[in-house]
């Protein structure tokens, strides 16, 4: 099986009106955003290191958690996560969802990501929305080192408007931004049983 067919683009899932006031509403200085000082869970099932794994702050906001809605902002991103399901023909049942932001890091240099992960152990997708265009890539790896490395198989760079979404069991990471002031992300875990 090769792992790069189960990585899927979509450009513009939702108009590029919405998308701009998307991208103004959760970017502006309104938007309630929490410091979170690790950019991942690690644990053995699903958070990983390797050499060129480095870990800094992020700040986000979680819109759904263990399947319970968790933020009075959900309106904001409704639509999106209907055209999703939509787009994707996937039940509307979500274990989390969350904004993220990174900004860029001094001391990563442009070999180095955040811990390479999975979202969940659940049997699902993972979508992830761009709000922004930014530098910042999403790496898609391998699940096992190869030299002290978890090999890059697809990288993708944060393009605003696009969804990528891939089944649960990709490991993937990001990287930080080294130009754009803000990379921005919105991160949905769709369940497939329930």
């Amino acid at each position: 099986m090769d792992p790069v067919k189960n990585i899927h683009v979509v450009e513009n899932i939702i108009p590029i009106e919405q998308q701009d006031s998307l991208e103004k509403k959760l970017l502006g200085n309104q938007f309630p955003l929490f410091l979170n000082t690790k950019s991942v869970f690690i644990d053995d099932q699903t958070g990983f290191w390797d050499s060129n794994t480095k870990e800094s702050v992020r700040l986000n906001h979680c819109f759904v958690t263990e399947g319970k809605l968790v933020s009075n902002e959900w309106d904001l991103i409704e639509s999106l996560a209907l055209a999703i399901v939509s787009k994707l023909g996937i039940p509307p049942k979500m274990s989390s969802c969350k904004l993220n932001v990174n900004f860029p890091v001094v001391d990563f240099s442009e070999k180095n990501y955040y811990p390479p992960h999975y979202d969940t152990t659940d049997k699902g997708i993972v979508a992830i929305y761009y709000v922004n265009d930014s530098d910042g890539d999403t790496l898609f790896m391998k699940n096992e080192k190869v030299d002290g490395e978890y090999p890059i198989i697809f990288s993708f760079t944060p393009k605003k408007g696009t969804l990528v979404y891939f089944p649960e069991n990709q490991l993937h990471a990001n990287r930080s931004p080294r130009v754009t002031p803000a990379r921005c992300v919105i991160n949905f875990n769709f369940l497939e049983d329930f």
